[in-house]
């Protein structure tokens, strides 16, 4: 039992650890595509909500993933086993 603890342990914090990579590196993407569009069209972006929107989009991905990692750890330690 004490085993499958720490291996759902090590496994939630190597897969945080590389989800956080991947979701600053696709964060840092995003935003230098974004502020990489001319001025009058990144007003425009901006002006209708586009800033809101990516912060959204970003976090519905990020809680995606932890309800994810849940799921998982509760697999491995056997309390869901379906």
């Amino acid at each position: 039992m004490i085993a499958k603890i720490l291996l759902s342990l090590g496994f939630s914090v190597v897969t945080i650890a590389g989800m956080e990579a991947i979701l600053s590196q696709l964060r840092t993407q995003l935003s230098s595509g974004i502020n990489g569009l001319p001025a009058d069209m990144l007003g425009l972006f901006l002006l209708a909500g586009g800033g809101e929107a990516f912060g959204i989009v970003m976090g519905a991905i990020t809680t995606k993933l932890v309800l994810w990692q849940i799921q998982n750890s509760t697999k491995i330690l056997g309390a869901n086993p379906g």
